[in-house]
Formats: structure tokens, sequence, C-alpha cells
């Protein structure tokens, strides 16, 4: 299969090579893995950059399948901004793909924003019996606000490197960004304290630091093991376990099936409810800020009983 996937590349980069220029002259041209980090590059650097995003903010990050056209954006961008770790499991390919030396290695083009954040869940032993492990941690760090802080930081000291005389405004944006979040935290944290220790079940084991951020307590995961489908038996233990710790509320991704979920609603009467860790999943959120905003409201209104399903 990896064999396919280069030679995939190889033929893309061949097709795309002789494409015109997609970007403005005299602007640092940018390339994130995904809309959040695009979104908040965008907040730090203004003008200042043009900026995608490779990843559908409508899909599973594990599970993108890069285009000839995401081969041809990389190859052509002056600086590439990823969440690292192992969350985006296409993106070396995809490097490797573009050849563009300047994402080869550890230069300054190439920002992994996962610098300075605490990780949670390190494996202690690596086995595939344990399902889709996170060899370095678990990369869905994004969910708690204060790390998005750690990234937007992040960002603006990458670009400050490649763009010396823009370092001021990059850190003065990163500055007033962390600001405007900070005052939103602690509001998002009054607004959740009336929940603490509220049991919930989430789908797939990537809200670990969304509900240590908000003092939840996950009893249970849809997944018996990451990326592990439900079996029956497993189904029927989480059900014993949702009526016996009295959880309110499954929380799920857009992305992720909702049969499951609708099952284990009708035997117990517990809530779902989407959320999202990516700008662009849910049409309302336009920026990292509405986002969390989103996810706190709708979780805020499904642990009050406000709202049933809402899948």
């Amino acid at each position: 299969m990896k064999k396919l996937i280069y030679f995939f590349f190889a033929v893309a980069i061949s097709i795309c090579l002789s494409q015109p220029n997609l970007y403005a002259a005299g602007r640092m041209n940018v390339v994130a893995t995904t809309t959040t980090l695009a979104s908040i590059a965008s907040e730090i650097a203004g003008d200042k950059i043009a900026i995608s995003a490779i990843a559908s903010p409508k899909q599973n990050i594990h599970f993108y399948a890069p285009t000839p056209k995401d081969v041809l954006r990389v190859k052509k961008a002056d600086v590439f901004i990823h969440q690292g770790l192992d969350l985006e499991a296409w993106r070396q390919p995809l490097l490797d793909a573009a050849g563009n030396l300047r994402f080869l290695g550890e230069g300054k083009y190439s920002i992994d924003v996962s610098k300075g954040i605490s990780l949670l869940e390190i494996p202690t032993t690596l086995s595939r019996a344990e399902g889709d492990i996170h060899i370095y941690g678990n990369p869905h760090y994004i969910g708690d606000p204060e790390n998005a802080e750690i990234v937007a930081s992040n960002i603006a000291e990458g670009l400050a490197a490649v763009e010396p005389e823009n370092a001021a405004f990059f850190r003065k944006n990163a500055e007033e960004f962390n600001k405007r979040l900070d005052a939103k935290i602690k509001d998002w944290e009054a607004r959740m304290a009336k929940f603490q220790g509220a049991p919930i079940v989430t789908y797939h084991r990537s809200w670990s630091y969304f509900v240590k951020r908000f003092g939840l307590t996950v009893v249970g995961e849809i997944e018996p093991k990451p990326g592990i489908p439900p079996t029956a038996k497993h189904i029927g233990e989480l059900i014993g376990q949702i009526k016996g710790e009295n959880a309110k509320v499954i929380i799920k991704e857009y992305f992720e099936e909702n049969r499951t979920p609708k099952k284990i609603a009708a035997e117990t009467g517990i809530r779902i409810v989407n959320l999202s860790q990516t700008v662009g999943g849910p049409e309302a959120a336009k920026d990292y800020v509405s986002l969390m905003e989103q996810n706190i409201s709708l979780l805020e209104d499904a642990l009050s009983g406000q709202k049933g399903q809402t899948v």
C-alpha cells in the first residue's frame, strides 16, 4: 500500500509541475495541514501570508487522502505548518512526494505546533492489540483552548524565524489572540463549573484534553480500543456502564457514524451531541473561538437536559 501511495504522488507531481503559481507575489505562501491551524495562522499573520489547508474539515484527520493538488501546493509553499506527533499519518508521504527541500528534516520552514504541549496518554508499551495507539501520546491536544494558545505562539515564533522583519507583528497578533482566548476560557470554565465531574461517554479517544480542561469524567468509549469498531458485547457492557454511572451525554464528532450512538441512546436515554475540533467542521465555526463557543454551548445544553439527540 505504501508503495502505491508513493507512486501516486510521483505521478501527481509530474502532472502538476507545469501549473502556474497559485498565490500572489510578495506574500509568504503558507500551507497548513488542518483548517484549524490555517485559521489561527491567518489571525496571527493577516495579509502578510497566503494561507491554505490540506485536510477537509468534514473528514477524520487520520484518514485524509492527499490529492495531486495538495502535492502541488506543498511543492510551491514557503512554509508548512503541522500538528506534529502522528496525528496526520499521511504527512510524511505527502512531503516526500512534494519534494520541497525546505520541509525535509527539522528546518525552520516546517513549523511543528506541538512543541511545548504537555501530552496525555503516552503509551508505556506499543502493541497493535491495543488498537490505533499514538506512539508519542494523544495528538488531539487542540481540544484544550490553553493548548491553542501554545499553538498560536509556536506559529508566531515560526513565522518570525522565516521573516524576521515582521517578527514584532506576528508576536503582537499572537499575544492579542491569546488574550482574547484567555477571556473566553474564563467564561467557558465558569459556564461548565456546574457540571464538574459529570459522567460522559465519548466515541473515540479524541476528547481527553477537552474533558480534562472542563472537569468532565469519561466513563466509557464507544470504541472498545482506539480505532476498533464496537462489538455487540462491548455495546452491551457500555450500556450497563451508562446506566450504572448515570451518564448524560455521548460526545461524538460529525464524521463518526450515528447508528451505534442512536442504538445506545434508545436503550439508555443518553443524549448525543456532535462536537468538533476543526474550524469549518460545523458551518458556524469560522475560527477557533467560534468553534469552541459552539462546542461549549452544545455541551452545556445537553448536560443541563435542554436538548436531546443532535444527530
